[in-house]
This record gives structure tokens, C-alpha cells and sequence, in this order.
């Protein structure tokens, strides 16, 4: 219970993070793909996000549930793509908080693990980047497949079994503590139709994908040495005028067709089908429906 508690209020000073004049420090690229006032990583992210968006559109869903959505940028996306009545729950009240302010959907604070809600309670539940920080990863899957009645989307990250000990003795907080492979859900004991896993996040596109954020970095938060660091960032306002959208769209298209390789991957989404009979003919879904969604500059504390 201590373990539960330390890591809301973590995750609570987290989301109530700004910069010096009071802007919201964003988790996901909610103003902009090069924006300075979200963290680090963003390409991968919308190469997650992509992804997500791809898997929802071979699904027939009218209800949509983000567990762990932080300030609610995926199911407000979610919204707006396909016109779905969404929630974005999150075990940080500041996270809900913040998706409520600023994107204007329904949220609600909750534990992964005994989720408020009814039995088949929404068409589709995503879980985006964060059954790896979950203490009983069983149940909380069980929990997410219990409110959900045609499908569940799981994105999570593929790391070693070395690393995740690491992160489990290092006594930080939120730190991944579950190493996945592409045989993870088949092996729990479920009854769902069908596993689809797709490989994402290919360490070829590392470089590519700092290339075109184009964002300096801290030494001090990146493996480089301090002397590449320092050379990336004297370079990176070309970087800026030389990448753009096109280069992006480019990491998206290899991305996508890197998954069906033996190569090593960083990352997993997992559709999980609770039923033969929940596909549609593909929707499209276009980059620029990522790259054009952004909000202005949010001030939490503004009235304050």
C-alpha cells in the first residue's frame, strides 16, 4: 500500500509540473512535435501513438478507455479521429486534472488494478506505456479485459530482463519493472479470440528520430558522451530547418514496415480480441492527424 501511495503522490507532483512562466511540463507532445515544454523522446511517441491509431482503425468501437492516459492526449485524439465517446483515466488526480482542463473530456481517477468500472463497460481500452510500471501485471490485465467488451491495445516497451532487475533495485520510483516479449499475453490464462502483436520503436530509427526532434538535450539524461551532446546540440537549429514533417513521415513508413523483421524492436503493441466479429474495413489514418493535433500553451495555476 506505501508502494501505491509514494507512487500517486509521485505521479501527482509530476503532472503539476511547469516551466518558469507557468506553462504545463507535458508527458505527451500535446502542443507540438518539437515543442520544448514536453519530455524528450517525442518522435517515439508518435510512433507509439501511430500505431495505436492504426490498431483502432480495423475495430467497429463507439466507447473508448485510456487507463493511464496522463493528461488525456491519446483519447482526446481518439475523439477526434473517430468520433468516439472516450475517457482518459489515470492513477494521478493532477493527470486527470490536466486532461479536464485542457482538452475537455471525461476522466476519472483510478487503480489499474481494481478498475471503477462495469464488466464490458467500453468497446475498446487502450493501456499505452504503463502495465510495465504495474506491481501484479496479471490482474491488471485481467482488469482490463473485464471492462472491456470487444478489444484491448497494450503498448509497452521490450527490455531486458538485466535492466528491469536493475530498475527494481534501484528503489526509484515509476520504474519499468516488467520485461515483455511477444508471447506475454498468450501465456496468461484469458479467454480472449485472439494475441495480434506488432513490433514498434526499432533501434535503427534512433538516430533518424533524434535527428528530425531536433531538441537539445541534457548530458545528463542521455547515454552520449558529454562531447557528442554538446555536438548535437550546436547543430540542432539546422537540424530544425533541414527535418521536418516529410522526414517524420518517412521514420513512420520504415517503421511500419520493419515489424514483420527479425530485427530487434524496442517496443510492442498488443491488440487483444475478445471476439471474432469486432474488425471493419481499415480507416484511414493519416500523420497529419497527429502532427496537426496540438493545444495552445495550458497555465494550471493561471488563476491562482
Amino acid at each position: 500500500m506505501n508502494d501505491f501511495i509514494e507512487t500517486r503522490d509521485w505521479l501527482n507532483q509530476r503532472f503539476k509540473q511547469t516551466n518558469s512562466e507557468g506553462v504545463f511540463f507535458a508527458h505527451q507532445p500535446i502542443y507540438g512535435f518539437r515543442d520544448l515544454n514536453s519530455e524528450r523522446y517525442v518522435v517515439n511517441r508518435i510512433i507509439v501513438t501511430y500505431n495505436i491509431l492504426i490498431a483502432l482503425s480495423n475495430i467497429d468501437f463507439n466507447t473508448f478507455a485510456d487507463i493511464g492516459g496522463a493528461e488525456g492526449y491519446k483519447a482526446a485524439l481518439v475523439n477526434k479521429v473517430f468520433n468516439a465517446d472516450v475517457i482518459s483515466c489515470d492513477l494521478s488526480e493532477e493527470a486527470c486534472k490536466r486532461a479536464n482542463e485542457i482538452y475537455g473530456i471525461k476522466t476519472k481517477q483510478v487503480d489499474i488494478q481494481n478498475l471503477d468500472f462495469n464488466d464490458e463497460e467500453f468497446d475498446v481500452v487502450l493501456c499505452s506505456e504503463t502495465l510495465e510500471h504495474v506491481p501484479d501485471l496479471e490482474k491488471a490485465t485481467g482488469e482490463l479485459l473485464r471492462i472491456a467488451k470487444k478489444a484491448v491495445i497494450i503498448t509497452v516497451p521490450n527490455e531486458s530482463i538485466e535492466t528491469v532487475e536493475k530498475n527494481k533495485r534501484s528503489g526509484r520510483h515509476h520504474e519499468h519493472i516488467h520485461s515483455f516479449d511477444e508471447e506475454t499475453f498468450d501465456n496468461m490464462k484469458y479467454d480472449i479470440h485472439k494475441v495480434e502483436c506488432t513490433k514498434i520503436l526499432h533501434p535503427i530509427l534512433n538516430i533518424p528520430s533524434a535527428l528530425v526532434e531536433a531538441k537539445k538535450k541534457n548530458v545528463d539524461e542521455v547515454s552520449y558522451s558529454r562531447f557528442t551532446v554538446n555536438i548535437y546540440n550546436f547543430v540542432v537549429p539546422i537540424l530544425r530547418r533541414t527535418f521536418g514533417s516529410t522526414a517524420l513521415k518517412g521514420i513512420l513508413w520504415i517503421d511500419r514496415f520493419l515489424k514483420n523483421t527479425n530485427l530487434t524492436n524496442n517496443g510492442f503493441l498488443f491488440l487483444l480480441a475478445k471476439d471474432k466479429d469486432i474488425y471493419k474495413d481499415l480507416v484511414d489514418v493519416e500523420i497529419k492527424d497527429i502532427l496537426d493535433f496540438k493545444v495552445p500553451y495550458h497555465y494550471p495555476y493561471k488563476e491562482e
